[in-house]
């Protein structure tokens, strides 16, 4: 049996060689060794308690299933000694732990006690600033090895060594919450980057659309109408059904030439957003049949046409929904549209008078279910707000200035 002295000096080296490694078999396997010259052991095990009742189990000397497993995290309730790891015991000091019958229970896993021959134990808790954080056993191949004496020698141990692991534990989770994040980040820059690129190429395909119907259909419609025009004689009926005809056909031509306009965004690329979006609404108000006051104002001076070409065109889209939404559906008759920069950040405010928005509408899959999926993939978000009273709608559509920007950086 160690004397005080001895047993303070045991102490010591324990300390000196756990400080600094951060690897859990070295830090165990030092304090194992130096250990051994207090408590003689033929087995040591240290359990640190994780959450929702399950603990990992670090061992030295001799490794068992209790560490080398594919799912290290075992539950509390079926360790041998979780007496100790739940509070209901001090400690455990027992003269044969193959017969003692606080190891064997219905569910416990005591099954490596027998195949590592452990006979004497003795297991104490870890506490740190007085949490169970987990247990220290100490096992030898004989048996009525150990005593009270000792047991008092292995709790000063455990509470040595108790904080270094708190702390290893700690950093261990940080360190793992760091790579989790990591990981997410890096998931969402790629699902952000294939947003982005799948934006583009939606614009792309949607500009070809417009080029196909300028080149195509406009050309078609305009030779049947000047074929009609060319045509003589004839009853008074079916002259008037030609001209019935004609009328729609100018009807039609005007229609495509509008949405080869909205495809084809050449104001947008030759002017900027703010004209753009103005032109869009001169476009709408030319087909209205009723007065409608529309104004655009923009409160940044142009900083919408700083923002990455795609998010622009995206934004110039989210906006062209809003409007047509707005006149389709919400039967206003003042339309105002506001771009102003607010921080890091670039704001469309889209003000109508109209009947306002309900909470069927935000639920639909309609127009806005559209702005919803396009703010979506450039990393904007769309507000959808009732300004004054009852009546009228707003929304507003937030945009990061460095919106897109992760798309340039690895291009």
């Amino acid at each position: 049996m160690p004397n005080a002295e001895q047993a303070l000096e045991c102490y010591l080296s324990i300390a000196q060689a756990i400080a600094g490694p951060t690897d859990y078999e070295l830090v165990l396997e030092n304090f194992a060794n130096r250990l051994r010259r207090l408590i003689a052991h033929d087995h040591l095990d240290i359990v640190l308690l994780h959450p929702k009742g399950t603990q990992i189990c670090y061992e030295a000397c001799m490794h068992t299933s209790w560490s080398h497993t594919r799912n290290p995290a075992k539950p509390t309730e079926e360790s041998p000694i979780r007496a100790v790891l739940r509070g209901d015991a001090a400690h455990i000091l027992t003269d044969d732990a193959w017969s003692d019958p606080v190891f064997h229970f219905e569910g416990s896993d005591s099954k490596p006690i027998f195949e590592a021959n452990l006979r004497s134990r003795i297991v104490v808790p870890l506490r740190v600033q007085g949490e169970l954080i987990g247990s220290l056993a100490i096992s030898s191949h004989k048996r009525n090895f150990y005593s009270e004496e000792l047991l008092v020698l292995a709790q000063g141990a455990a509470d040595l060594v108790s904080a270094y692991l708190f702390a290893l534990e700690r950093g261990k989770e940080a360190k793992e919450s760091a790579v989790t994040e990591l990981e997410a980040t890096g998931r969402e820059r790629t699902l952000r980057i294939g947003a982005l690129r799948l934006t583009e190429g939606m614009e792309r395909e949607r500009q070809r659309l417009g080029m196909d119907l300028h080149d195509q259909t406009l050309a078609d419609l305009s030779r049947i109408r000047r074929r009609m025009s060319r045509i003589e004689g004839g009853s008074k009926a079916a002259m008037d059904e030609i001209a019935a005809i004609q009328g729609e056909l100018d009807h039609c031509l005007d229609e495509v030439r509008g949405i080869v306009e909205d495809m084809k965004p050449g104001v947008l690329q030759l002017f900027g957003f703010a004209d753009a979006v103005d032109a869009h609404l001169q476009r709408c108000l030319k087909n209205m049949h009723r007065p409608i006051e529309m104004h655009v104002d923009d409160a940044s001076n142009g900083k919408m046409d700083d923002l990455q070409g795609t998010v622009r065109t995206a934004v110039y889209r989210i906006v062209q929904e809003a409007v047509n939404n707005a006149l389709k559906h919400g039967e206003c008759s003042r339309l105002d549209v506001r771009i102003a920069q607010a921080g890091t950040n670039m704001t469309v405010t889209i003000d109508d008078d109209g009947t306002g928005i309900q909470d069927a509408d935000l639920q639909s899959q309609s127009g806005i279910s559209n702005i919803k999926t396009r703010t979506d993939l450039i990393s904007a978000q769309v507000f959808f707000e009732r300004p004054d009273g009852p009546v009228g709608t707003r929304i507003r559509i937030v945009v990061p200035m460095n919106a897109g920007q992760v798309e340039s950086d690895i291009t």
